[in-house]
């Protein structure tokens, strides 16, 4: 279902597609369709939420968020509501994707492309069941990916479902199978021909690192408990921060490790059950974020300053006129400031800045290195802005290869590298480990580069914009991106390959 774009009177533009999903959903439930909207991020299911309650009738019945977050108490209630049909409607992330039981619905709302056509159809699988008709409405926003579909349908609704990635090889993740399997039985020797034949190297790392304990040739757990109970289905850390509000003490949430310094620093607006909170404190000692209910209309965005470095080169071959590497690079971030943001236009309202710990973790990445004569005599802002803006539109395109979302993606570009001592564009897992996300755009550069110059040649716009080059999770708030200069570089690379 296709519904044109709201305009928004205050601004002379389209609406954002979260009034839009919005509006859609107020309009469904208000009518008595039973709705689950889903939307890209914990974020975006707050928002949503809170512009369609003020849309609501007031006997249209209830609807609430969903994401993960939520302490467990508040994830099973609107669970058990729900499949008692008690609720009109829910606002989820992919949290409510598959695998819970969530009752009989009528409708599902996408909210921009979900990453995988996997995903898409789980989410309007989520309607229509026990032998009824249902709804299913795609919103997209001006993400490339999106943008690309747009014009594309066939390539949207053909598409077949991706193949699923998983890299055995993970130290992280096989760490954790080792944790797990320890608790089933004591590991030893003969188990490498199923486990692998690194059991013994990791198996000790564990014992150093306080998880194993070693008897003879046999491995077993130092503590008592369910290892696999400790570990999250929904992100690769098992450290978090408590959200807590100031006024009482309670518990709202939990966030991550890995998301802490980007979605809690002091000053950021924490959303929770529609409701915005600043954050007041970040308290590392204690693994918590205190947060005092938000005054005023506007959200925020961490601006994060990125190196990287090249730890191990594992493959290597020339690909359109580029040295193409695959390997393991070390990233350091540091979120230095934030910028504050009016929900109405976007438009920014200050930019404050930061003094908080870097973070570091290993991943898989690849990185493309440039000769000098690519840019001779290019000036160097130039050169930056086109580097860029590429980056961008790769990370934009690489779910159309392999089984992602943009979210899971992180990359740098830079117009001299210590290492590599020419331009260079990384792309990376944006997990610690990495799970096979940039192998595949390694083993489909050619691909990936081809989809790159079609997003950013067929966008209608004339400097760059949302729905090309510019990326909603810039750690540079886009800054310094060029559409000219990605297209020409793209365009040079996929010429040196006839």
């Amino acid at each position: 279902m296709c519904n044109p774009p709201l305009l928004d009177e205050r601004v002379g533009r389209r609406a954002s597609p979260l009034s839009e999903a919005a509006v859609l959903l107020a309009e469904l439930v208000n009518a008595g369709v039973r709705t689950i909207c889903f939307a890209r991020s914990r974020k975006s299911a707050e928002l949503i939420y809170k512009f369609a309650c003020e849309r609501l009738d007031s006997a249209a019945g209830e609807i609430t968020p969903y994401r993960a977050g939520y302490t467990p108490e508040q994830r099973r209630t609107i669970e058990r509501r729900l499949s008692a049909g008690e609720l009109a409607g829910v606002v989820a992330t992919n949290a409510l994707e598959l695998g819970i039981d969530i009752g009989y619905l009528d409708a599902a709302i996408t909210v921009t492309f979900p990453g995988t056509v996997a995903s898409l159809r789980q989410q309007w699988g989520r309607a229509g069941r026990r032998d009824r008709a249902g709804l299913a409405i795609y919103v997209a926003s001006e993400d490339g990916l999106d943008q690309f579909f747009c014009r594309h349908p066939e390539e949207f609704l053909g598409r077949p479902v991706e193949a699923a990635i998983l890299d055995h090889s993970s130290e992280m993740i096989y760490a954790r199978h080792l944790l797990a399997a320890a608790y089933e039985a004591p590991l030893e020797p003969a188990d490498a021909e199923t486990l692998g034949p690194e059991l013994e190297l990791h198996a000790d790392r564990l014992v150093s690192a306080g998880e194993l304990r070693r008897r003879g040739d046999r491995y077993v757990p130092r503590e008592a408990g369910f290892p696999a109970g400790r570990f999250s289905l929904r992100s690769a850390s098992t450290d978090g921060f408590a959200v807590v509000d100031s006024d009482g003490g309670e518990i709202l949430g939990s966030i991550e490790a890995e998301r802490v310094f980007a979605t809690a620093h002091p000053g950021a607006i924490y959303l929770h059950l529609g409701e915005a909170y600043t954050v007041e404190q970040l308290d590392l000692d204690a693994r918590r974020a205190i947060v005092a209910s938000a005054q005023g209309d506007y959200y925020t965005q961490p601006k994060i300053d990125s190196e990287t470095f090249i730890e191990e080169t594992r493959e290597t071959r020339e690909a359109l006129g580029v040295k193409l590497s695959f390997g393991v690079v070390s990233v350091s971030e540091n979120v230095i400031a934030y910028q504050r943001k009016r929900l109405a236009d976007h438009s920014v309202i200050d930019l404050h800045t930061l003094d908080l710990p870097e973070q570091n973790f290993v991943t898989q990445a690849l990185w493309c290195e440039f000769g000098k004569e690519c840019f001779e005599g290019t000036p160097l802002e130039e050169l930056i802005s086109a580097l860029h803006a590429c980056e961008h539109a790769q990370i934009a395109v690489l779910p159309l290869i392999a089984m992602c979302d943009r979210w899971d993606i992180g990359g740098l570009s830079i117009n001299y590298h210590h290492q590599t001592e020419s331009p260079t564009i990384f792309l990376y897992d944006g997990h610690p480990g990495g799970i096979g996300i940039t192998k595949r755009g390694y083993e489909e550069f050619e691909r990936l580069v081809g989809d790159a110059l079609r997003l950013v040649s067929e966008c209608p716009c004339e400097s760059g914009c949302p729905s090309c080059v510019q990326s909603p999770k810039c750690g540079n708030l886009n800054e310094s991106l060029s559409k000219q200069g990605a297209i020409d570089l793209m365009r040079e690379m996929s010429g040196s390959a006839t």
